[in-house]
C-alpha cells in the first residue's frame, strides 16, 4: 500500500459531507474524491441525504479503519444545505472537539461560517489548487497527478436509483447530474452566486463534459439534467455538448435551466434543442410584477415570461418555473396576479404548491442589501437571513397559510391541483374579496419532471427539513 498524504508527520484523513443537493448524485463530493484520490489521501464520502447515519458512525466511512477524520468538508452550495451541514459541524464539533478541522465549502460557506462557530475554513470553490492549499498541500507538488483527475470520481457515492428519477409519459428514467460552466454570468439581486462569482463564469472543456456523461450512461442514467445557474451562459458552449451528446446517445434525454432573457435571446435553437432531446427547462420567473422583477434584478417582465412561454411550447418544451411570490415589494394585487397567472397559462402542473410559499431570503453580502429604500432588519443566524416584514401583515398571514397548505400536498393530504386552488381560495378569503369564477379549468396532461423539486435558494418546509434530517 502507498504511502498516504501527511502534514507535519500527521496522516490526513478527510471526510466529505454533503446534505442536500436538489436531489441528485452530489457532484462536488465526486470532484472532492478525484481531488483526493489523485494525492493519496484518506478519505471519505457521506450524502447523508440518502444514508441518513449519525454523526457517530461517520469515522467508519474512513477506509474500515475507525481513525478519525483530520479534516471534515462539509458542502454548503445552499440555504438548505447550510442549515443542515451547521448542524453536522456543530455535532463534529462536540463529537471530536479541536482534533479536527472544519471546512465549509460553497456558495454559501460565508453564511456557513457567520452562522456557526464550528467552522474553521470557508471556501467557496470546489478548484483543486483551492483544495489542496486548504489541506495544506502545495498544489505544485501534486500538478502531475493532477492532471489525471479530471473526471469526478462518483465509486463511492450511493448509485443513481437513490436520486431523483425523470418522470415522463408513465415511465421513471434513471437521472444524471453534470454542469457544462462554473459561476455565471448574471448578477440577479436575489441570487447568492453573484456575491461569489461576480458576474463571471467559466466554461468546463466539453470533451470533460461528455465523457461525464458516458459515464453515467453506463450506470443507466438516461436523462441528464444540466446543474448550470444558467445552461446558456455560453450558447455556443452548450449547443456543442448537447449535440455531441445525442451523437453518443441518441436515446438521452435532458433538462436545463434557463433565464427567461435567454429564451428570447436564443429563440432560434429551441426545435434543434428539442429534436437533441430537451424536455424541460428549470426557468426563475420568481414573480409577475414588473416592479418586484425590477428590484430582483431579473432583467424580464412580464410580458416577457408570455413570449417565453410561447416560444418553448410551440417546440414541444415544457417550463417547470420557480417563484419568489414574498419579497418586501409584494402587495396584493401583485399576489392575485401571480396566481391567477399560474391558472391562465396552464402551469398548474408544472409548478410544486410550495413554490407559492416561498419568502425571499437575505443572506450576508446579498445584492438585495444594495436596494437602499428597502429597511432590513437583523442579521438572523438561524433563518440564515437578514429580517424583514411585509408592510400588509395580512401578507405575512397568507403566507404561512400557504406554508401549511404546501406542506399539506407534500404530505399526500392534497393533491396538487386540489392544493392550488385551496391557495386561490385562502387569498380572496384573507383579502376580503370575492372570488372569481376560472375561465379555464387546470388540464390534467402528464407533463415531464423530476421526481424531486428544486429549492435552491429558499427557506425549506418544516416537513422538508424534518425529512432531510
Amino acid at each position: 500500500m502507498k504511502a498516504r498524504r501527511s502534514i507535519g508527520g500527521k496522516a490526513i484523513r478527510v471526510l466529505a459531507v454533503s446534505t442536500y443537493e436538489l436531489g441528485h448524485q452530489p457532484l462536488v463530493l465526486a470532484r472532492l474524491a478525484s481531488i483526493f484520490k489523485s494525492v493519496e489521501i484518506d478519505y471519505a464520502l457521506c450524502d447523508n441525504s440518502v444514508e441518513r447515519r449519525s454523526f457517530t458512525n461517520y469515522q467508519d466511512f474512513l477506509l474500515g479503519n475507525r481513525l478519525p477524520p483530520t479534516h471534515i468538508v462539509v458542502s454548503v452550495p445552499m440555504h438548505t444545505a447550510t442549515r443542515l451541514g451547521n448542524e453536522i459541524a456543530d455535532r463534529a464539533r462536540e463529537i471530536l472537539g479541536s482534533s479536527v478541522e472544519i471546512i465549509a465549502l460553497g456558495v454559501y460557506s460565508k453564511v456557513a461560517i457567520a452562522s456557526s462557530d464550528s467552522y474553521d475554513a470557508a471556501v467557496s470553490s470546489d478548484d483543486r489548487d483551492t483544495i489542496l492549499q486548504t489541506l495544506g498541500i502545495d498544489p505544485g507538488q501534486a500538478s502531475q497527478r493532477l492532471a489525471a483527475a479530471a473526471l469526478p470520481d462518483r465509486s463511492t457515492l450511493p448509485g443513481l436509483p437513490s436520486y431523483a428519477h425523470l418522470i415522463a409519459d408513465g415511465e421513471k428514467q434513471l437521472v444524471g447530474y453534470v454542469e457544462t460552466t462554473v459561476g455565471c454570468a448574471h448578477m440577479c439581486r436575489h441570487c447568492p452566486i453573484p456575491v461569489v462569482f461576480h458576474g463571471r463564469f467559466k466554461a468546463i472543456p466539453a470533451k470533460d463534459v461528455l465523457a461525464q456523461v458516458d459515464q453515467l450512461y453506463q450506470e443507466g442514467a438516461r436523462h441528464i439534467t444540466f446543474g448550470d445557474p444558467d445552461f446558456l451562459n455560453g450558447p455556443a458552449h452548450s449547443l456543442k455538448v448537447a449535440r455531441a451528446m445525442h451523437k453518443a446517445h441518441p436515446d438521452m434525454t435532458f433538462d436545463a435551466t434557463v433565464k427567461v432573457e435567454h429564451v428570447l435571446e436564443h429563440r432560434d435553437i429551441w426545435g434543434e434543442l428539442h429534436k437533441l432531446g430537451l424536455r424541460f427547462i428549470v426557468s426563475a420567473f420568481e414573480h409577475t410584477s414588473d416592479h418586484i422583477l425590477a428590484k430582483l434584478g431579473k432583467g424580464h417582465t412580464r410580458a416577457d415570461i408570455i413570449e417565453a412561454l410561447g416560444i418553448l411550447h410551440e417546440k414541444g418544451i415544457e417550463v417547470r418555473p420557480s417563484l419568489m411570490p414574498f419579497t418586501p415589494w409584494t402587495d396584493r394585487h401583485s399576489l392575485i396576479d401571480l396566481v391567477e397567472f399560474l391558472f391562465a397559462h396552464d402551469l398548474l402542473e408544472s409548478v410544486d404548491p410550495v413554490q407559492l410559499s416561498i419568502r425571499l431570503l437575505v443572506p450576508l453580502e446579498s445584492l438585495v442589501l444594495t436596494e437602499t429604500e428597502t429597511k432590513f432588519g437583523a442579521w438572523d443566524p438561524e433563518l440564515l437571513s437578514f429580517e424583514w416584514h411585509s408592510n400588509d401583515p395580512q401578507i405575512d398571514e397568507l403566507q404561512l397559510e400557504w406554508t401549511s397548505v404546501a406542506e399539506d400536498s407534500e404530505a399526500g393530504k392534497l393533491n396538487p391541483i386540489a392544493a392550488f386552488g385551496l391557495m386561490r381560495e385562502t387569498m380572496y378569503r384573507l383579502f376580503d374579496l370575492p372570488i372569481p369564477k376560472l375561465v379555464t379549468p387546470p388540464s390534467c396532461g402528464n407533463k415531464p419532471r423530476l421526481s424531486e423539486s428544486w429549492f435552491c435558494c429558499a427557506e425549506p418546509t418544516k416537513l422538508q427539513l424534518d425529512h432531510l434530517r
